[in-house]
């Protein structure tokens, strides 16, 4: 069985930003995407456990950017289980040019029941999960976020479209963090890159529904969240530096 899976991307245009290097929902795509390569070689991606009503879902990650890659320049990705528990999964991610490290990320994952949305016990589903976890060098795993004291800097509210909808008939993971950075002012973002950030996905959120995004800042610390009728669906915090 294939412990650790290794994959090569390229950077496409509509997966820069401004500043004509990837952006960050864009490498969080190919972390996503790769899980799911790796899933599929072990016998259990989301095509698998769809048959049985079962999905995937990501409960959080933790991203630390080391630099990020220009538009047409290739890199690879190293992923592969690094922790699991009755109802979770670590899977952590190594992203590599030939000038060394981009950035490293650790994900937490659940299996729910796609009829009533709960977790199950993934040992249940996936049994296979001994043979192929490397818990040696598993990297840091997200923090649980509390609301941030900081001083509400930027807020704006937006209704669920169905673009933003995914397999699992949920707003998409990484669009979460998408809307998160559309707090910021452009020209902020023009001087500024993410360094390290911290993702709670805490509640589903579905086509139609209308959600309040807040961030709070004091220097370049800031937390964003996603609240739907007053409760909160999404928590990140970040940090930022000069470019």
């Amino acid at each position: 069985m294939i412990k650790i899976f290794t994959h090569e991307y390229r950077v496409r245009h509509n997966e820069a930003d401004a500043s004509g290097r990837m952006s960050v929902p864009a490498l969080g795509d190919c972390m996503l995407d790769i899980a799911g390569l790796h899933a599929d070689q072990i016998d259990w991606g989301i095509d698998n456990l769809q048959h049985s009503g079962l999905t995937w879902v990501i409960a959080g990650m933790k991203f630390k950017i080391c630099r990020m890659p220009k538009i047409d320049s290739r890199f690879k990705i190293e992923t592969h289980v690094a922790g699991y528990s009755r109802i979770s999964t670590q899977r952590d991610f190594v992203a590599f040019d030939d000038e060394g490290k981009i950035a490293e990320a650790s994900s937490e994952w659940l299996i729910i029941n796609m009829e009533n949305r709960r977790p199950v016990f993934i040992n249940d589903f996936v049994p296979q999960l001994e043979e192929v976890c490397i818990t040696e060098g598993a990297l840091p795993k997200f923090k649980h976020l509390r609301q941030s004291k900081m001083d509400i800097s930027a807020q704006y509210q937006r209704c669920i479209l169905y673009s933003d909808i995914d397999i699992n008939r949920h707003l998409y993971s990484m669009r979460y963090l998408q809307m998160a950075l559309d707090t910021f002012d452009f020209n902020y973002l023009s001087e500024f890159a993410i360094k390290e950030i911290d993702v709670n996905f805490i509640s589903e959120v579905l086509f139609g529904e209308t959600v309040d995004v807040v961030r709070r800042s004091d220097g370049d610390m800031h937390q964003v969240e996603m609240l739907r009728d007053g409760s909160v669906v999404f928590r990140a915090e970040m940090s930022l530096n000069f470019f």
